[in-house]
């Protein structure tokens, strides 16, 4: 039996297809476990192909399924759009279409990864997302202060330099805009702060990983690198090849081919963006320390420039842990010493105790915050003349 489903929030809706291509039944449920209970009674394991679309909901269906032991399918809804350029859309149709394209030996399926790196991928992500909120408030920072004419000279605004001078400049600013920069400085250290909480969690989360401490051993990766790494490519077995890694990551170029013509254009930059970014990062690094991609770096710059070189080392960089994670092979120009101390750091960064407060107590603050300013505004009010009200 091959069964297509279209999964919502609330409710699932199923077509049944025979071998044949015969609809049997079609029906809706609802998305509890009762339904699925049911469902699981209804259906032998055996035999049953189910196929649904990749979504956050439908990500913990699939695997609520696979636990079950039934052999699930995820699709692609960008290249089902393209498959089915078409404005007839509605629950039923949906899911027949996916269980005709599974028939078909057609469905544009998606990897589906396990729960440790789903896990690993949501806080690596979420690190992500505190930096870049970080470098937005830093940006707020200098526009603010260029407002005035000043331009904050250091590198790094936050270095023992870069204090002082926003410490000797701020006494120009107006007493709103000194409150303004005081706020952000303040949501900046907080989210220092909170930064340093999850990389000691993702610390904990892969402190016996080995293929995440394999990965550390190149110099430019540390654990948080290291872990995106992993959790992006998550099962190596998956890639036949190192070529097609590089292509899952989006850092193979763009190809128009016809007749004689083949030309070659920009990365396509398909793929995960965080893998992208995590290895260019490191490329700037790696460069540095290793003698080999060093010399090519520089044989590549004279024809490509930086920028592309930095690419190109990008992909190669990934072409090489696809082979160490093959083999179970450290980096070739490891530096022993570097990596003792990434080791160490990360050891004594999983012991660090975990702030996690629970989410009964954070959601009693968060009332009684609200509560308190819902008095004090209720006061003001009471005590207000009628007339501002009027």
């Amino acid at each position: 039996m091959l069964i297509g489903m279209d999964v919502h929030k609330h409710s699932v809706f199923v077509t049944e297809m025979e071998e044949e291509g015969n609809v049997k039944d079609q029906y809706e449920m609802s998305n509890d476990d009762e339904s699925w209970e049911s469902f699981l009674s209804r259906y032998s394991v055996y035999g049953n192909e189910i196929a649904l679309e990749i979504s956050t909901t439908g990500k913990f269906i699939a695997r609520k399924l696979r636990n079950m032991g039934f052999s699930v399918h995820i699709a692609d809804p960008v290249k089902l759009d393209l498959i089915f350029n078409t404005t007839k859309k509605n629950d039923r149709e949906d899911s027949y279409k996916l269980a005709k394209l599974l028939r078909l030996g057609e469905l544009p399926e998606v990897h589906l990864p396990s729960k440790e790196s789903d896990d690993l991928r949501s806080i690596t992500r979420y690190r992500k997302s505190i930096g870049e909120e970080i470098t937005m408030l830093k940006n707020r920072i200098h526009a603010l202060l260029s407002s005035y004419g000043i331009s904050i000279e250091a590198t790094d605004i936050f270095g023992k330099k870069g204090t002082a001078e926003i410490d000797k400049v701020s006494k120009i600013l107006s007493e709103s805009d000194r409150f303004i920069l005081s706020s952000i400085l303040d949501r900046i250290a907080s989210l220092f702060h909170q930064e340093r909480s999850v990389e000691d969690q993702i610390s904990r989360m892969v402190l016996n990983n080995r293929n995440v401490a394999r990965i550390m051993t190149i110099p430019g990766i540390n654990v948080y690198s290291a872990a995106v790494l992993i959790s992006e490519i998550d099962d190596i077995s998956r890639f036949a090849t190192k070529e097609k890694l590089a292509s899952y990551a989006g850092l193979v170029p763009r190809q128009d081919q016809s007749g004689n013509r083949d030309i070659k254009g920009h990365i396509t930059k398909h793929g995960p963006s965080m893998l992208r970014f995590i290895l260019v990062n490191a490329a700037h690094i790696v460069i540095k320390y290793s003698k080999r991609l060093r010399s090519k770096y520089l044989s590549l710059v004279r024809r490509l420039g930086k920028n592309r070189s930095i690419v190109a080392i990008a992909r190669i960089l990934l072409e090489m842990i696809y082979t160490m994670l093959k083999n179970g092979e450290d980096f070739v120009d490891e530096i022993d010493s570097l990596t003792e101390r990434k080791m160490i750091s990360m050891q004594i960064r999983a012991k660090n105790p975990s702030p996690v407060r629970k989410l009964e107590e954070l959601m009693k603050s968060i009332k009684k915050n609200k509560d308190t300013m819902k008095f004090i505004n209720e006061k003001m009010i009471r005590g207000a003349p009628k007339e501002l009200f009027s």
